[in-house]
């Protein structure tokens, strides 16, 4: 319930309003028991250790989600790479061979970025379609095996590309689908409004009362959690992984069908 409850879009707001919630609740603590009773909060240096506990709390979890954005870009890359050795190694084949790897190389990439595009989330048909694909060009690549020795040959040094390019895309699609751990999670959200409390609590049970370090923590705790968020999921917010060079790939590959299908 908390992963979906992280992840949905009114919780951008949502969220701010319960630090701003939790923030008064330390505020009504304090005024009920110190200042109508006219007692005077003494600091004792545990509040300072909590919140630090609780910004180290953040930064982890921040460097933990930005980490996983350069995971998915590596493979992203490592993708790309792939389709470029396939691609350079088909030259080396017959034209009719050169044709089924491009046109298979177009129909991968049009799959990923029609899948990976701005406001889509992932759906079990993107995979079965890539299967599909890959299922497709495996037998097309048994096939050609066992004719002549010199095509055999030529195909075979495609493999690895081509194993490349699989592993590659596989470990992208589960990449996306990993978030931060749900008892972390967790940890976050009880903490931040436990913070909250405290710094309401704090604030108001000093004698001179102010307003500019529980809205300072309210505004950084909100972005930093929201930064989270866009890095956690790759299919929302605005921090998403880079697909151009896949899209400059696909562009180049049709420019060149366009070119050898006008060609006598």
């Amino acid at each position: 319930m908390w992963q979906h409850l992280f992840e949905v879009l009114w919780f951008t707001l949502a969220y701010p309003v319960s630090l701003l919630l939790a923030v008064f609740i330390g505020y009504v603590v304090a005024e009920y028991n110190y200042r109508r009773r006219g007692f005077q909060w003494k600091p004792s240096g545990i509040e300072s250790a909590l919140i630090t506990i609780f910004g180290l709390l953040l930064s982890f979890t921040l460097l933990s989600s930005n980490n996983s954005l350069k995971e998915r870009t590596t493979f992203i890359h490592q993708s790309s790479d792939a389709v470029t050795e396939l691609y350079r190694e088909s030259q080396l084949l017959p034209p009719a061979e050169r044709v089924a790897i491009r046109s298979f190389l177009l129909q991968f990439l049009s799959l990923e970025l029609r899948a990976h595009r701005p406001d889509r989330t992932q759906v079990p048909e993107h995979s079965r379609q890539l299967a599909a694909l890959y299922r497709q060009s495996w037998q097309r690549f048994r096939g050609s095996m066992a004719a002549t020795s010199t095509e055999a040959v030529a195909v075979r040094r495609l493999l690895p590309a081509f194993n490349s390019l699989s592993s590659a895309t596989s470990r992208l699609h589960y990449a996306n689908q990993e978030r931060t751990p749900y008892p972390i999670i967790v940890l976050l959200i009880i903490s931040s409004w436990a913070i909250g409390m405290l710094v309401g609590f704090t604030n108001n049970a000093q004698e001179s009362r102010h307003y500019f370090v529980p809205v300072l923590f309210i505004i950084i705790s909100s972005l930093t959690i929201q930064a989270i968020r866009d890095l956690d999921n790759p299919s929302l917010g605005f921090i998403r992984p880079n697909y151009t060079n896949l899209s400059d790939l696909h562009q180049l590959l049709r420019q060149e069908q366009g070119m050898d299908t006008v060609s006598p």
